[in-house]
């Protein structure tokens, strides 16, 4: 099929690491939408379908709703046909009358599939049978699939944020260490100099005492000396 749309975005995210979701240094966005015959609950029908990457299905479902509502309408989930049905949406780029259009939301992965369905009432939508309609069709859905990439990208920005400030916190917790480490430093600078002074008084005091030492000695053995005198007159 044919590529619809080639929508590129060059996002110079430099330095990212996954946090969830892929790399977006070299980002692009090239949505291929396909179509083709494809069973549902009316049989087999053409049906346009296209792959929405790294948003949850339940994400595509919320905005799948949102976005179906805002065409006068609701899409409801069917159990038994396991399909989304929005009955008489007014998409008027499509067609001027009320158009009821099925889907299902296929998940493989981290990607999700949206297949859609357009009953315009007297046959589904094709680029076969209703070439200028198609058109617009197939523009509904692109324009969903890159509000979802918008989502996808939001939600990684958000993340890149988180990351950020992670990376911060933790600098400011290393300058708060480090802060602490120089004042600890500062404490033993002056404790080291204290000790130094200290060390020169009592290198001064042991010089005082090795000299009242000597003198103590030399008075000693003098009173030795006198007690032999003693001891040889006897």
């Amino acid at each position: 099929m044919k590529n619809i749309l080639i929508l590129t975005l060059a996002l110079l995210l430099s330095g990212f690491v996954s946090y969830g979701q892929e790399d977006l240094s070299t980002y692009s966005f090239n949505p291929q939408l396909k179509e083709m015959d494809r069973l549902m609950s009316k049989g087999q029908k053409n049906s346009f379908s296209i792959i929405i990457d790294g948003v949850s299905k339940k994400d595509i479902e919320k905005s799948w709703e949102k976005y179906i509502k805002d065409h006068d309408t609701k899409s409801k989930w069917n159990k038994k046909t396991k399909e989304y049905f929005a009955d008489n949406a007014k998409i008027e780029e499509i067609s001027d009358n009320t158009i009821d259009v099925y889907s299902q939301l296929v998940e493989s992965g981290k990607r999700v599939e949206l297949i859609v369905w357009m009953d315009l009432g007297g046959g589904f939508l094709s680029t076969y049978e209703h070439p200028e309609k198609a058109k617009h069709g197939e523009a509904f859905i692109i324009k969903f699939t890159t509000d979802m990439e918008k989502k996808r990208v939001d939600n990684f920005r958000e993340q890149q944020e988180d990351k950020l400030d992670d990376l911060r916190d933790n600098l400011k917790d290393m300058k708060k260490d480090q802060g602490k480490m120089e004042e600890d430093i500062e404490d033993y600078q002056k404790k080291i100099e204290e000790a130094r002074k200290k060390i020169e008084e009592i290198v001064a005091k042991q010089a005082t005492k090795e000299t009242e030492i000597k003198a103590q000695e030399d008075y000693l053995e003098r009173v030795k000396e006198i007690k032999t005198g003693l001891e040889n007159n006897n």
